[in-house]
């Protein structure tokens, strides 16, 4: 379970990391059990990064768009959905030596894509 406290982007990786540490895993696949959080690989070198992939999804997805049909829990609930289709709900992740394989550069990240608090379920399976 994670928390979130609104809209962004989370670095899980280390946890992850913890978590198959010890295994003799060579894959790990990560599914976040939501339809408005999402999971995405991308750079951690510079925090512009998640602040202009933020203001992408604010310029180009909308909340409370008059076109949205799906409004039942509020402005961002139909764009929290699109978000989230768009960045994908898994990831599989090759494990070497005990961790993820991610480049220097990478992180996995859960994307909060609601305002507010929230806790959010993932389900890891290792292989």
């Amino acid at each position: 379970m994670i928390d979130t406290n609104g809209r962004g982007a989370i670095d899980i990786s280390n946890k992850v990391n913890a978590l198959i540490n010890h295994a003799s895993a060579q894959l790990c696949h990560v599914f976040v059990a939501h339809t408005s959080a999402s999971l995405m690989i991308t750079g951690n070198e510079d925090p512009n990064l998640l602040l202009d992939v933020e203001d992408y999804f604010i310029n180009n997805i909308k909340d409370a768009d008059p076109a949205y049909r799906h409004s039942g829990e509020g402005d961002f609930d139909m764009s929290g959905h699109l978000r989230s289709i768009l960045t994908g709900e898994s990831k599989s992740i090759p494990v070497i030596q005990g961790k993820l394989a991610l480049s220097k550069f990478q992180s996995l990240y859960l994307y909060e894509h609601r305002a507010g608090k929230n806790t959010r379920k993932l389900i890891i399976t290792l292989i």
